[in-house]
């Protein structure tokens, strides 16, 4: 082997075990457990309710303040409550109903509780679980604050287009409006990748490639990089985003050739990894297919790919991105029944599509 490569195989190894020896270090046992969860999905001007999940896992907790920081242009009925007593062993939840009064790009809603620390409890639970430790544990304990500020936060979108809650990888926010079919229709929607450059995804792909090049000519090498913890299949996958990063980037430079190519390449791998794991990719490879096709006034495979990325798992979330790029692609056709009943699909998956919500209204329209 190279020499270059031991010194990048052996850093890759360091990474793996410094991560190890940080999630071996030893920590206080929780004492509470304090989740937010939202009722529905927010949406502008319609109230809604979000759920602070408070409960006791070592000893009592006293007199419990919690409050709601939210954006500030928002409304709340009660931002702050208090909780008298929570016992061991007991949850207790406490409900807040709020109103959006603007969008947002990305925001968050946060639970903030002050509880008094339940030192005795937390004593008597490490001497008795965790002698070894204990003094050294207790002693810190007491050096905390008496009262101890806790939080947990929820991030979600609120957008013209749609409301996202939670902020995550079901989730398409970009609109092809070149494609849009007809005057108050915005285009096709697709995935782009906010977080990968070009630069690092080709990176990442030379690396994929280097990684696998290594590894067939040492057939032991894949067992070696297991055991140190190494996920191969983990690093295919990051190759495989890669290439939809560079698709796309491809695709909006209006280059369709490059990005089918790219899209040619990954179809190509995509076999070769867990599907589960690839799955929201490989739905988003099919959708942008269509989106070239069409783009390229190739409607009827434009309308094989889209539905080649439906049918694939018809109840993924992400298929409301897909039903209604169908629908658009109808319009495009004149055919208004069939887009009609593409929408109403959708409309079905996902509540608080803004943006489908109005297209639909105007496609049911005499």
């Amino acid at each position: 082997m190279g020499k270059c490569y031991i010194k990048w195989l052996m850093i890759l190894m360091l990474l793996v075990v410094s991560g190890s020896l940080q999630a071996a270090t030893v920590q206080f046992p929780p004492w509470y457990s304090m989740t937010l969860e939202l009722g529905s999905a927010p949406q502008v001007n319609k109230a809604f309710e979000a759920k602070l999940n408070i409960r006791a896992l070592i000893g009592d907790l006293q007199a419990t303040k919690v409050r709601l920081i939210f954006p500030e242009d928002w409304h709340i009925d009660k931002a702050q409550q208090t909780i008298s007593l929570i016992k061991e062993g007991e949850e207790r939840t406490i409900s807040f109903t709020l109103t959006p009064k603007s969008y947002l790009a990305q925001g968050s809603i946060i639970a903030e509780a002050l509880f008094k620390v339940p030192t005795t409890a937390l004593a008597q639970h490490l001497r008795r679980e965790m002698p070894q430790q204990a003094a050294g544990m207790i002693e810190a304990l007491n050096a905390w604050p008496k009262v101890s500020k806790r939080y947990v936060e929820i991030s979600f979108a609120l957008l013209e287009e749609e409301s996202f809650y939670p902020l995550d990888s079901a989730m398409w926010l970009n609109y092809y409006d070149k494609l849009a079919p007809k005057e108050g229709f915005k285009g096709p929607v697709f995935y782009d990748n906010p977080v990968v450059s070009a630069y690092q995804a080709q990176t990442d792909v030379e690396m994929f490639e280097k990684l696998i090049g290594y590894v067939k000519t040492d057939p032991a090498l894949a067992a070696k990089l297991a055991a140190s913890g190494v996920d191969v299949n983990k690093k295919r996958y990051d190759q495989l985003n890669a290439l939809y990063v560079l698709a796309v980037r491809s695709f909006i430079d209006n280059n369709h050739a490059q990005a089918r190519g790219f899209i040619t390449r990954l179809e190509n791998e995509i076999e070769k990894i867990d599907s589960d794991l690839a799955e929201n990719l490989l739905i988003a490879t099919y959708n942008l297919k269509g989106i070239i096709f069409w783009s390229l006034n190739n409607k009827r495979l434009a309308e094989d790919f889209l539905k080649k990325a439906f049918y694939h798992n018809r109840k993924h979330p992400l298929q409301r991105y897909v039903l209604r790029n169908i629908a658009l692609l109808m319009l495009a056709k004149n055919e208004k029944t069939i887009a009609e009943h593409m929408m109403r699909l959708a409309l079905n998956m996902h509540s608080g599509y803004t943006q489908l919500e109005k297209e639909y209204e105007k496609v049911k329209s005499p």
